[in-house]
C-alpha cells in the first residue's frame, strides 16, 4: 500500500454531528479517574463504531492503563496495553525530538538553507527555504502526501526539485508530510545516520520496547488489526513514511514518551534530554497555536473551542503564519493528532500540572472527539 493510499492524516478529520460526551464531575481518585474514563470512552467507542481502544492517564506521578474492545475482531482478541496500535502523525513528535537533537548537537541550524543539506538540491525556488520552514510547515506549501510517483530518493529529489511554491517562505502554515519529513531526514543524515537507526537509539535509551518503525516478527501477535469500512487494514510504506506517520507502538510506551515530556530533566542522555526540551519551544504560530518540533501547543488554561479549531480541516490546509525567533516556551497545552488508514491516536499533556492522556484505537475518527475526550478528562482532574 502506498504512502499517499496508506496514511490518512489530520486533514481527514471532521466534526463530529453526534452528541457531546457527558461531562464529568471532579475526578478526586482512582476509582473516579476509573469509572469516568470507561463512561466516556464507552460512550465514544458505541457512538463512532470503534472496535478497540487503549488508555493512559498520567496523573499524581502514576500511570492509569484502561483497556476497551478488541484487537482482532475475527481472532476476539482483546485490547491490553501491550497492543501495538499506528500511531500516524503522532510519529512527527519523535521525528521534531530527533531533529532538535541534531540541533542540539549542531549538526544543522535552523538557518540552514535545506540545500546546505542536499546540495542535490539546486532548483532556484529552494534557495529562501530553511530548515525551520521545513519543520514548522511554512515552507510555501508543500504537499501533505506524497505523489505516486515518488518511490525512491531519484523520484523524491525529482518531485522537489520540480515543486513550485504557492507561498512565501515563512508566510502559511500548510500541514505536510513531505514538509516535516524531509526535516527529519536531513537532520539525521547530516550526522551520518539513517534516521531508523536513530529512531531505534532513542526509542532503547527511552526503555520503549514496543515502539517500532516495523514490527518485527516476534511482535506480530501484538498488533491490532485497524478497520476501515469493517474491513481490516494495516499501513503500507513509503518514502519518508517513517518520520511523518509510520511508528507503532503499545499504549505503556507511548505513556513512557509523555512522562519524559513532562519531565526531560529525568533522561540522563544529556542531549536527549535538551532534545525533549527544544521539541516544545514555540517555532512558528498560527491562530491561536504554536508549532514546536513535532508538537503542537496552545497556551494553557485552554477552552475546548480553541483546540477544537485546530482539528478543522480549513485550518489545517492553510493559515496565516509567522516564525518565532528566538524559540519561547511558555505554559502550554502539548498535544498532537494521528490517524492511518485504520488506526486514529491523540496524546496531550500539560507540563505545568504533570498531567497527560494518551488515546490510541484501531479505527480513525474525527480529532475533533479526540481533543473533546481528552479536555474533559485532564480539566476534570484534580
Amino acid at each position: 500500500m502506498h504512502y499517499r493510499k496508506s496514511l490518512i492524516a489530520l486533514t481527514c478529520a471532521l466534526f463530529s454531528t453526534g452528541p457531546v460526551l457527558a461531562q464529568t464531575t471532579t475526578i478526586a481518585d482512582e476509582a473516579a479517574l476509573k469509572t469516568a474514563v470507561s463512561q466516556q470512552v464507552t460512550q465514544l467507542m458505541q457512538q463512532q463504531q470503534i472496535p478497540g481502544m487503549a488508555v493512559a492517564v498520567l496523573w499524581q506521578g502514576k500511570t492509569f492503563y484502561y483497556s476497551f474492545g478488541k484487537a482482532d475482531l475475527a481472532a476476539n482478541k482483546a485490547v491490553t496495553p501491550d497492543t501495538l496500535f499506528e500511531l500516524g502523525s503522532i510519529s512527527k513528535t519523535f521525528a521534531g525530538v530527533i531533529g532538535a537533537m541534531a540541533l542540539e548537537r549542531g549538526e544543522i541550524k535552523l538557518t540552514d538553507p535545506v540545500a546546505k543539506h542536499w546540495p542535490a538540491l539546486t532548483a532556484k525556488q529552494w534557495q529562501p527555504i530553511n530548515m525551520q520552514h521545513l519543520a514548522t510547515y511554512t515552507a510555501g506549501g508543500l504537499p501533505l502526501f506524497m505523489p505516486d510517483s515518488v518511490i525512491d530518493k531519484a523520484s523524491l529529489l525529482s518531485y522537489y526539485q520540480q515543486w513550485q511554491p504557492e507561498y512565501a517562505p515563512g508566510t502559511q502554515r500548510v500541514y505536510a508530510n513531505s514538509s516535516i519529513g524531509l526535516f527529519a531526514h536531513l537532520a539525521v543524515a547530516a550526522g551520518g545516520k539513517g534516521y531508523a537507526e536513530v529512531f531505534q537509539q532513542m526509542t532503547n535509551t527511552l526503555k520503549m520496547p514496543s515502539t517500532y518503525l516495523q514490527v518485527p516478527a516476534a511482535a506480530q501477535a501484538q498488533y491490532a488489526w485497524g478497520y476501515k469500512e469493517g474491513k481490516p487494514v494495516r499501513i503500507g510504506t513509503g518514502v519518508l513514511l517513517d518520520e511523518a506517520g509510520g511508528a507503532k507502538a503499545s499504549v505503556r510506551d507511548i505513556a513512557t514518551w509523555l512522562q519524559v515530556n513532562l519531565k526531560p530533566e529525568q533522561v540522563k542522555d544529556q542531549v536527549l534530554q535538551a532534545g525533549i526540551a527544544r521539541a516544545q519551544q514555540r517555532y512558528a504560530k498560527a491562530g491561536q497555536m504554536y508549532q514546536g518540533l513535532g508538537w503542537e501547543m496552545l497556551d494553557y488554561p485552554v477552552q475546548l473551542s480553541a483546540l477544537a479549531a485546530m482539528t478543522d480541516p480549513s485550518f489545517v490546509e492553510g493559515s496565516a503564519a509567522t516564525l518565532l525567533a528566538p524559540p519561547a516556551a511558555a505554559n502550554s497545552w502539548v498535544h498532537k493528532t494521528g490517524a492511518t488508514g485504520g488506526f486514529g491516536a491523540y496524546a496531550a499533556f500539560i507540563p505545568s500540572r504533570q498531567v497527560g492522556i494518551v488515546l490510541l484505537t484501531n479505527k480513525r475518527y474525527p480529532n475533533a472527539e479526540r481533543v473533546k475526550l481528552a479536555y474533559q478528562v485532564l480539566e476534570n482532574l484534580k
